[in-house]
């Protein structure tokens, strides 16, 4: 495991601990102070960790719900720049088939949404089974979360043009045709 996220996981891992341990410390304060007869003390509030708080902001701006993830793709051609400094190209056709440019050569894929994610399958790809992206609504356009990597900083794809319809005509439901640039 990389270090920066050993130092991540530990920092997580002290954070639930003291968490698991704050209700009983109030607890036993609580009990000292009925003794004697006082009113017990409101602990103070938690604060939650960076990662907490960065994760909570990026919550906000992620998009849910099978409907509302759904009109983001379906019937549209997204441009993205992908956070390995690469481009790619995708439509997803309303009936749940999407075409993918990537390195130039189109995939024949499949789409649908769940209550939290969009997913994809490409079947001839280099990739194995599914992958299913969080989206959220970032600064740039639409931003791709793959949701196999919690710990990421920075989202796999960023949508920098978003355009209705199959405007590059992709081919549907074949691979390998390779584009000429």
């Amino acid at each position: 495991m990389p270090p920066r996220q050993i130092g991540r996981l530990s920092g997580l891992l002290l954070l639930l601990a003291c968490l698991a341990a704050a209700p009983l410390a109030a607890q036993e304060t609580a009990e000292e102070a009925a003794d004697q007869g006082a009113e017990p003390a409101k602990p103070p509030p938690v604060a939650a960790a960076p990662e907490q708080q960065s994760v909570s902001g990026r919550e906000a701006r992620r998009v849910t719900g099978v409907e509302a993830l759904e009109a983001l793709v379906s019937n549209r051609t997204h441009y993205r720049t992908r956070s390995d400094g690469s481009y790619e190209i995708e439509y997803q056709s309303p009936d749940g088939i999407s075409a993918y440019v990537w390195e130039g050569c189109v995939l024949y894929g499949e789409w649908w949404a769940t209550a939290d994610e969009i997913c994809f399958f490409y079947p001839e790809s280099e990739l194995q089974g599914p992958h299913c992206f969080f989206i959220e609504k970032g600064e740039k356009g639409l931003e791709f979360w793959w949701s196999g990597n919690p710990f990421a900083t920075e989202p796999t794809a960023t949508t920098v043009k978003d355009v209705e319809g199959n405007v590059e005509r992709l081919p549907l439901g074949v691979s390998g045709e390779c584009l000429v640039s």
